[in-house]
């Protein structure tokens, strides 16, 4: 099980959801959860900052989709 994780927005407190959540932490790998860096990140996958909701799903999904190989 997961912890939520809150920010706020418009004076209101909104849960993000988990697979933007790991995706942030996958993606700001050395930035705590209080960075900017990863706060930036948070809000642009949320869709505040004006980007397309369904094209940073697919993006977020592509990363997660992807096959790591452990032997090359």
């Amino acid at each position: 099980m997961t912890v939520p994780y809150y920010i706020e927005h418009d004076y209101k407190r909104v849960q993000v959801p988990h697979e933007i959540v790991a995706y942030c932490d996958l993606y700001t790998v050395d930035a705590d959860r209080e960075d900017l860096r990863y706060t930036d990140c948070i809000y642009m996958n949320m869709g505040y900052y004006g980007n397309d909701p369904r094209l940073l799903k697919k993006m977020r999904e592509r990363l997660f989709n992807k096959v790591y190989p452990v032997f090359e």
